[in-house]
């Protein structure tokens, strides 16, 4: 009976450690990183009072008989299961996220603790500690090398607060973008404007230097009125060009091969008539009763009409019963406008007011094609309205006999038509029946650079020479230069042809339109014919300018000033020729309009043409500049910061413009790298010694090709080192990892460099930060963010086997195993959480439950006690 009186006072004893255990837990369910323990209960030995006997014969087998001496506790268990993490806001409170400790220490290290409180600060020495004053253990950075070596043992983690870092200079630049390739909806910032341009080609008039505006490899620059330096004379690929769509955004001109457009720089007209003898020819006047050899007759004696055989822009134009002139006009105009079953002429008759012929005009303002442009009229054999005839009265029959057009040109007539100037020659003689008046020229695009002659340009330039080369058969004086006879030419009408202007710059097309504003328009409508190339000094309009301005704008210049011809640049054989001066400037009408060939193979460009929309109308002498649509480029820049040996920061402003399509689908840019004076990048004696003009190119998807320059001499001239190499790094060729080109908005998402100026570490909480892998990072005054140190951290084999020392601590033991230090994140060891503590793991609920089973126990117990002492009492009566 004993027995249970001993079993009862082991449980109570045992169930009393129970609840001081679940004592320790209810307290700390708020203490930082505290991990909740438990009680093993263990059943002591027990008295045996006999042992179990096995089967014997018949006999049975019996148990064991044996009874328990009560209850024990042999250890506590400490469950180290993950306590919940809560955001403090506070940089230097750190918590690990899954397995693991911090080590602290309060002998420099050589003792070493483990915790799993995360409730730091920084003490007055600079220590990183906890807040019962131990160090955390960690690496620090080596101020020599700015790394931090985490192969060295583990020691106090301190940095000084008062820490500085050195000026570092810029050896790489990086660069991460877009490039806008796309054709349409680029915004403001995504463009600039085209490359201005002067009205003489290849030559620099600002400069005096002769270069060509097409050649990449030359670059040109004009120094702005705020002192700054412009790329300037530079032609570019038209088929690059953006324009404003109306709404403050850019789509591409989207040019593709032999698209174009007309430009019209003057009214096509042209007056029928020719003399014979220097004599023009009589009209035929029915009221006249009497012969009138050689008068001009168009059918209107009664029952003796003419015919009308004309061919206009290649409409032919025939009616056999043509009665009048005013006849033959109307009938002749009903063919101006295009059908559905045939095309037009573009060209309008008007009679003439004395009645001997017709006034053509063409204001080439309709269509699109080539026979709606200018006047080609072919006056065709079997014509009679209008020429000459032999014409007698029959004075007994009172009326007019018409004859026949003869040879004979002693009486007036002729084989040739009167309607076309200049055909005087003897019949057989094959004088031309058709004339042409050309005002408008056609303007086609080729990727393939066009071969555009050098021309002599009087507004500025190389001096005119006029060494003669020769002379031609017919006595005209061939020049030496090439481009000067090209100018001869042009003076001679070697312009003024219907011929397909070719271009692919805009200094091509600004070039090609300037030659024939100045000398490939018939402004007198003379025409060309067999006996005259329809071209005079009169058509001369050599003030005439085409320029494109710092905006982007073409513009048409007509100024009220008179041009002069060099001497030698007109001569009959004889020797050099005086110069023919004040050649006065002429009046302009300017008509724009989209080019369709014929066979409608090429459709239409009518952004092409929109864009010189702002020339059309009137332009008289000295009235106002007339510009087309301000013309952009794809662009985009930047500033990138570099940092020199004393630590002083520049600007480098990158900026990079598309300038063609490549043959493979891609494209290419023009990079312009710039800084300020008086540092300097360009060592390469060409050009400003502050720019480089280099370029890059992309391929057709979008990935980056190749870039030039890749490495940058930079030079402050402050004092500083020289000659500084900076590399710069857009990505590697092929890939997608730095400057791309696609249809995406232009935008530089990153850039960023090595260098840096110094700086002294900004002191407080809040300009620290602890990353996962437990890395604390300090910001500088320059700001530069930079690893001070990182935290160490501890496992051990058997986390329940270790010692708690108090003050959210413990100890290794030697049923817990040696303390392996490494990084976190490495080695089965948790992240680390910046700005979050760990929470107690100690769950109330469950502590509260078990209090009552503790207690449950703990009564039980005791009432084993209570019942032993009535049996042992109930015993003690039975001797009384």
């Amino acid at each position: 009976m004993m027995k249970s009186l001993w079993s009862g006072v082991s449980g109570l004893r045992v169930h009393q450690t129970g609840m001081d255990v679940e004592g320790n837990n209810i307290a700390n369910v708020n203490t930082y990183g505290f991990k909740y323990s438990r009680v093993n209960y263990n059943t002591s030995f027990s008295q045996t009072m006999a042992i179990a006997t096995g089967p014997v014969g018949n006999l049975g087998g019996q148990n064991a008989m044996q009874v328990g001496l009560g209850v024990s506790a042999n250890s506590t268990m400490r469950v180290h299961s993950q306590g919940s993490i809560t955001g403090t806001e506070r940089n230097y409170d750190v918590a690990i996220e899954g397995a693991g400790y911090f080590l602290v220490s309060n002998n420099g290290g050589r003792t070493q603790y483990l915790t799993r409180d995360g409730s730091f600060n920084v003490d007055a020495a600079g220590n990183f500690v906890t807040t019962n004053g131990y160090v955390v253990q960690g690496w620090n950075m080596n101020p020599r090398t700015g790394e931090v070596d985490t192969s060295l043992p583990a020691t106090n983690l301190q940095w000084d607060q008062d820490m500085t870092i050195p000026a570092n200079p810029s050896s790489e630049l990086w660069l991460n973008g877009t490039l806008n390739s796309g054709y349409q909806g680029l915004s403001a910032n995504e463009v600039r404007s085209i490359y201005s341009l002067d009205s003489v080609h290849g030559f620099n008039a600002k400069t005096g230097v002769e270069a060509n505006e097409n050649n990449n490899a030359t670059n040109q620059f004009y120094t702005t009125s705020d002192n700054a330096l412009e790329l300037t004379e530079k032609g570019v690929d038209m088929a690059g060009i953006f324009v404003n769509n109306g709404d403050n955004t850019y789509d591409s001109l989207n040019i593709r091969e032999g698209q174009g457009f007309w430009v019209s720089f003057a009214d096509a007209t042209y007056s029928t008539g020719d003399t014979f003898g220097g004599v023009a020819a009589p009209v035929f006047d029915i009221n006249n009763q009497q012969n009138q050899p050689g008068a001009l007759y168009w059918g209107n004696i009664p029952g003796q009409p003419v015919t009308l055989d004309i061919t206009i822009n290649g409409v032919r134009i025939r009616n056999d019963q043509i009665t009048s002139l005013d006849q033959a006009v109307q009938y002749i105009n009903t063919f101006t406008s295009p059908t559905d079953t045939r095309e037009g002429t573009g060209v309008r008759a008007v009679a003439k007011q004395d009645g001997s012929g017709i006034d053509f005009i063409n204001t080439n303002n309709e269509g699109e094609t080539d026979n709606m442009k200018n006047i080609r009229l072919t006056v065709n054999e079997a014509n009679s309205a209008g020429e000459r005839h032999r014409i007698e009265w029959d004075a007994a029959g009172q009326t007019f006999n018409v004859a026949n057009i003869t040879n004979d040109n002693g009486t007036g007539g002729t084989t040739n038509s009167n309607w076309i100037a200049g055909n005087e020659g003897a019949a057989g003689t094959g004088l031309t029946r058709t004339v042409q008046v050309i005002t408008a020229h056609k303007y086609t695009y080729s990727s393939s650079a066009p071969a555009l002659t050098e021309m002599y340009n009087p507004d500025s330039g190389i001096a005119f020479a006029g060494t003669s080369g020769g002379v031609l058969g017919n006595g005209t004086q061939v020049l030496d230069d090439p481009a000067e006879e090209a100018y001869r030419q042009a003076l001679q009408g070697g312009l003024l042809n219907n011929q397909a202007r070719v271009f692919r710059t805009t200094e091509d097309l600004r070039e090609l339109l300037q030659r024939d504003a100045r000398y490939g328009v018939d402004y007198d409508g003379s025409g060309i014919n067999g006996t005259q190339n329809g071209f005079s000094i009169a058509d001369v309009n050599q003030s005439v300018t085409v320029t494109v301005d710092e905006k982007g704008s073409f513009v048409l210049s007509n100024p009220d000033s008179a041009s002069d011809i060099p001497a030698g640049v007109i001569s009959n054989g004889a020797g050099a020729a005086p110069a023919v001066t004040d050649l006065p400037p002429i009046s302009m009408s300017i008509n724009i309009s989209a080019f369709l060939d014929e066979a409608n193979l090429i459709s239409t460009n009518d952004a092409l043409a929109g864009l010189f929309e702002g020339w059309s109308g009137s332009m008289t002498v000295g009235s106002n500049n007339k510009y087309s649509e301000e013309a952009k480029l794809a662009n985009l820049g930047t500033n990138l910061t570099v940092i020199d040996s004393l630590g002083s920061s520049h600007q480098i402003h990158v900026e990079w413009t598309k300038i063609s399509t490549t043959v493979d689908g891609g494209n290419e840019w023009q990079m312009v790298i710039r800084v300020e004076e008086p540092a300097t990048i360009n060592t390469t004696g060409v050009g400003p010694d502050n720019i480089i003009v280099g370029s890059i190119r992309f391929g057709s998807d979008g990935s980056l090709i190749s870039y030039d320059p890749r490495t940058i001499n930079f030079s402050a001239n402050n004092g500083s080192a020289p000659n500084q190499q900076i590399r710069l790094n857009l990505g590697a060729s092929g890939g997608y990892n730095g400057l791309v080109s696609n249809d995406q908005t232009s935008a530089v998402t990153g850039n960023y460099t090595d260098g840096y100026i110094a700086g002294t570490l900004l002191k407080g909480m809040d300009n620290t930060r602890i990353d996962q892998q437990g890395n604390i990072i300090a910001s500088f005054s320059n700001g530069l963010s930079m690893v001070v140190g990182k935290i160490a951290m501890g496992t051990v084999v058997n986390d329940a086997g270790l010692e708690d020392i108090g003050g959210n601590m413990y100890k290794k033991t030697a049923n817990s195993g040696e303390i392996t230090v490494g990084v976190s994140g490495t080695g089965g060891r948790g992240n680390m959480r910046s700005a979050s503590i760990e929470m107690s793991n100690a769950d109330l609920s469950l502590s509260l439950t078990n209090l009552i089973v503790i207690q449950r126990g703990y009564q039980a117990n005791s009432k084993t006690i209570s019942t032993s002492d009535q049996m042992l009492n109930t015993l003690l009566q039975l001797k009384q």
